[in-house]
């Protein structure tokens, strides 16, 4: 009888263990527990783009960032000023104030926070960076809300993280939900700005 209790307390202590390890790898990953569609165009398609953008002089080109710390600005301000792109920040229009908090809450729910501002001539661009730091193993919430408040098809998509750690991988399929019928291409970890002119060349953009 001892024997027996003693096997169901075992038995109710890992059920417990269990419960509660996944209740923190949701926390941790708010995005991996959900189905994303990737809604981007087929590889050929965006190739075929690519090429297309490549072969046009005077292409004009967009580094749009989303930094909290300044790591990713400084990123996108080194990628500027070595293809001559505009810059712009996505902001969003109320400002963190929990951080950790307020952005896994975001990302579990799939919210779209309103951003600060906009780009007034988005339809002039060619090729638009998008940078952003990996938050939960995910793309943070105010890209998204940039990605969708635009009507990018036509131009290429440049997705860049920065992280010391995690791939951008790892942010993909959140990052591509937002991306209906438009090229991605090229997107890539960016763990300290002397890596971007490699990256650069491996585009083959002629920027």
């Amino acid at each position: 009888m001892k024997q027996k209790r003693g096997l169901i307390t075992v038995i109710m202590v890992i059920i417990i263990l269990l419960a509660l390890l996944t209740a923190y790898n949701i926390f941790r990953y708010p995005a991996m527990f959900r189905r994303l569609p990737d809604r981007s165009l087929g590889e050929a398609e965006t190739e075929q783009l690519k090429d297309e953008i490549a072969a046009k002089e005077g292409k004009r080109v967009l580094a749009a960032y989303f930094s909290y710390s300044g790591t990713t600005r400084r990123a996108a301000e080194a990628l500027s000023s070595q293809t001559g792109a505009d810059l712009y920040e996505i902001a969003p229009k109320e400002a963190y104030s929990n951080v950790y908090m307020q952005s896994n809450m975001e990302i579990r729910r799939n919210s779209r926070p309103e951003l600060a501002g906009t780009v007034e001539n988005m339809e002039d661009y060619d090729i638009v960076f998008v940078g952003y730091p990996v938050w939960f193993h995910a793309t943070p919430a105010p890209v998204n809300t940039f990605l969708e408040s635009y009507d990018l098809a036509g131009k290429l998509v440049v997705p860049f993280c920065t992280s010391g750690g995690s791939d951008i991988s790892e942010t993909m399929p959140t990052f591509l939900q937002s991306c209906e019928g438009l090229a991605v291409y090229g997107e890539n970890r960016i763990s300290s700005t002397g890596e971007i002119e490699g990256w650069l060349e491996e585009l083959d953009l002629n920027l």
